[in-house]
């Protein structure tokens, strides 16, 4: 029992870094020559949400801080800022999972939305400290948007291909610890 449950979290964590890779690919493939003029949603953070509000223990810190830092690293953003955003909304994330698992669904996307708006507009003030080059605004507020709007979406796929669901009342992992 004890085993199988140990590694269905390492199936998990593998399938978090496959998903993760796989989007980070393709994003990078040149499409398109032209600049678009609206930005197209996180996926890699929108996955990194849902399982970590859902599965908290298929997505550790030190995993989300390694994807992310290789995004940061593979997109030519400032290393480790935007990873630190996200590492800090996913340890809340984590914090209130057992909360958040009574919850109906639009609360939790509401949770993750102001999560989501926090964390780019802490991004955008902390590279214009730096004065940093950005994106324009209407371009983050673009992106922002539909990475929120793509939320339910996310979450029901991975539901449905990954059984990533909120962990039933009572529900203990391997060790005996309540999830």
């Amino acid at each position: 029992m004890a085993e199988a449950s140990r590694r269905r979290i390492w199936i998990g964590r593998g399938i978090y870094v496959c998903l993760c890779a796989v989007i980070m690919f393709l994003h990078l493939l040149p499409m398109d020559t032209m600049p678009r003029s609206w930005g197209s949603p996180d996926f890699v953070l929108l996955i990194t949400l849902a399982w970590a509000a859902r599965r908290p223990d298929h997505v550790p810190a030190l995993l989300i801080a390694a994807v992310f830092l290789m995004s940061d690293m593979l997109f030519h953003r400032p290393p480790g800022l935007w990873t630190a955003l996200v590492l800090l909304l996913t340890e809340v994330l984590r914090a209130r999972s057992r909360s958040l698992r009574v919850v109906p669904f639009p609360l939790e996307w509401l949770g993750i939305a102001a999560g989501i708006v926090a964390i780019t507009l802490a991004y955008r003030v902390a590279l214009s400290l730096t004065v940093v080059p950005q994106a324009p605004f209407g371009l983050t507020v673009t992106q922002m948007m539909l990475t929120i709007l793509a939320y339910p979406l996310v979450a029901l796929l991975s539901f449905l291909l990954f059984g990533v669901s909120r962990p039933a009342q009572g529900e203990v992992d391997s060790l005996g610890n309540r999830l």
